[in-house]
């Protein structure tokens, strides 16, 4: 980081930790209505310093934090009473949502006038689920009741060019991924890449129609109707032209990646996108990926390329999603 950003983050810094800030937040989620000691700005200050400077199990590790930061000595239970009303929660998703907003710096980048050179962000999403104590089944069930009871999923929204999280999201873990995605209004001039997953194709629609773009893992059993198909060498395909998909799936070469101009009717109206097949020797299936980025700008290669871009965010969330620190979270 050289000396100009850090002077930035170092302003950044003053604002999203500035006493009126935090207390007006708190204000705003009704968490706090009478301002005594244990103010927004004391605790939201507390409890960013301690999670920063140690390991923190238990909320006496909190509370101690507090104490001597500010040089107070306030009881456990007045600290407790504190942290235990339900507005707090709301206090400490605003506050993180700020700070994760505001703090966020560009340090990836593209030489302009290269491919992925035009887009203002490059949006990762994913979600992993983590096993928690069976007594929270009803809290938090699990998707996977014999094996996981209970558990939650980290729902994750990264952006690549800032290199950080930009929304990180804690749910019981049968809760729909898709609920997660940007807006599609949020991605114009930006690309977005996800799991099959999230591979919704009205959704997909909103995105295009709104002027952004996105490169998503295919789902097994998907059926379009297959416009065109080239080899990765160029070659024309054209016997697997004007066919469904599932027509044709057998006679793809495994020699070669595939591209296929594949079309849907979503909402009435033809979806066209780009479908790029590639045969996995190890697992003996194929792997596919859609996506909406022109072909000019956007060969093959270079595509399957950057979707490994997409592990970016399952990297980060290993690191917030330790069984601890959820098992915490979630009692």
């Amino acid at each position: 980081m050289d000396h100009g950003q850090l002077s930035m983050m170092a302003d950044k810094f003053q604002w999203v930790f500035s006493e009126p800030l935090l207390n007006a937040c708190g204000t705003e989620v009704k968490f706090c209505r009478r301002q005594r000691i244990i103010t927004p700005f004391r605790l939201g200050l507390a409890l960013t310093a301690t999670c920063a400077s140690q390991p923190v199990e238990t909320l006496a590790d909190f509370h101690r934090g507090f104490n001597a930061l500010w040089g107070t000595t306030i009881t456990y239970k007045a600290f407790y009473n504190q942290v235990a009303k339900s507005r707090f929660a709301d206090f400490a998703r605003t506050m993180t949502s700020r700070l994760i907003g505001d703090m966020t710096l560009k340090v990836l980048g593209f030489v302009k006038g290269r491919a992925f050179a035009e887009f203002r962000h490059i949006i990762l999403q994913d979600g992993s689920s983590f096993a928690i104590h069976d007594g929270l089944r009803e809290v938090f069930p699990g998707r996977f009741k014999a094996v996981k009871p209970a558990a939650v999923e980290l729902h994750t929204t990264m952006d690549l060019l800032c290199d950080a999280p930009t929304t990180v999201v804690l749910t019981p873990d049968t809760t729909n991924e898709q609920a997660f995605l940007p807006e599609p209004a949020s991605l114009r001039a930006s690309l977005l890449l996800a799991d099959r997953g999230y591979l919704d194709l009205h959704y997909m629609r909103r995105v295009q129609d709104e002027g952004g773009f996105f490169l998503i893992r295919a789902k097994a059993g998907m059926n379009p109707q297959v416009v065109e198909a080239f080899r990765e060498d160029g070659t024309r395909l054209r016997s697997l032209r004007n066919k469904p998909l599932k027509a044709i799936h057998a006679t793809l070469p495994k020699r070669q990646r595939v591209e296929l101009v594949v079309e849907w009717q979503v909402e009435e109206h033809p979806l066209r996108l780009r479908l790029l097949i590639s045969w996995n020797r190890q697992t003996k299936e194929c792997c596919s990926v859609v996506t909406n980025l022109p072909a000019q700008r956007s060969p093959l290669d270079m595509i399957c390329r950057a979707y490994t871009w997409r592990w970016h965010v399952e990297i980060s969330q290993s690191h917030y999603g330790s069984r601890e620190s959820l098992s915490l979270a979630a009692a």
